[in-house]
């Protein structure tokens, strides 16, 4: 049976990832001084959506999605990683069929896109297992509502 509220929390995150890769493909295109502005804006509030998410995740949870997010950033990095640096013939091969530059900045703003989204969620597990989670109670909130040491 399918679960009911995963679809809406799919299309924020495929959303979400596709700011990000906005703002990183602003960054890319435009020359100009200014285009540092909106590309940052773009990529915090689609970082801000991949990370709202996971709001309520537990630290395991947010374990296993970080790690997938890596996985994932890994994946989305080799196709790029082989039409920028073709190193050998046959890289250099699958490396000439990514070569237009439509496909260079699509392939780079997705690669940037996960990673920025790997890293995002790995702060937020960081958190989370230190004891700083959204809506809950910090770790010194805890300690005093335990009452200390006694």
């Amino acid at each position: 049976m399918p679960r009911t509220g995963s679809s809406p929390s799919r299309s924020l995150l495929a959303g979400s990832v596709a700011i990000v890769a906005t703002g990183v493909a602003v960054n890319l295109l435009f020359d100009s001084p200014l285009r540092t502005l909106p590309a940052f804006v773009l990529v915090a509030l689609g970082v801000a959506g991949v990370t709202s998410t996971a709001r309520e995740h537990g630290t395991a949870r947010l374990r296993r999605t970080a790690k997938r997010w890596w996985l994932l950033a890994f994946a989305t990095f080799l196709p790029y990683a082989l039409a920028t640096a073709p190193d050998g013939e046959s890289a250099a091969a699958v490396g000439d069929a990514f070569a237009g530059p439509a496909v260079s900045l699509a392939l780079e703003s997705l690669a940037g896109a996960t990673a920025l989204c790997a890293v995002s969620m790995t702060v937020l597990y960081g958190f989370a297992w230190y004891g700083i989670h959204p809506g809950r109670p910090t770790p010194e909130e805890r300690i005093l509502a335990d009452g200390g040491d006694e």
